[in-house]
């Protein structure tokens, strides 16, 4: 894996967990969003590419996530904040900012 590619999957699972937790203390997507925006807004590297890594790191969280005895209410807040991030990315694919 180059070394880019390497850093975005690392700060995609970083944006992962934090969206995650943003569902899991009720914090609304545009929450969400600032919080992420916030994050990316420093980086050289693409945001949609991050972005892209954090949708599939989020599939990695839940089956760990399912084996602890809360494990429903964090499955059901890591698909809704796959479904966020991938909001964000169609929004920075398409050039809008978050």
């Amino acid at each position: 894996m180059a070394r880019e590619q390497q850093v975005s999957a690392e700060l995609g699972r970083g944006i992962a967990a934090l969206v995650v937790t943003a569902v899991e203390v009720g914090h609304d997507e545009l929450e969400a969003r600032r919080q992420v925006g916030a994050f990316l807004h420093g980086l050289a590297l693409p945001g949609a590419t991050v972005l892209r890594e954090a949708v599939a790191a989020v599939v990695d969280l839940a089956p760990a996530e399912m084996r602890e005895a809360s494990g429903e209410a964090q499955l059901l807040a890591a698909l809704e904040a796959r479904v966020w991030l991938e909001r964000m990315t169609a929004d920075v694919d398409r050039g809008v900012p978050l």
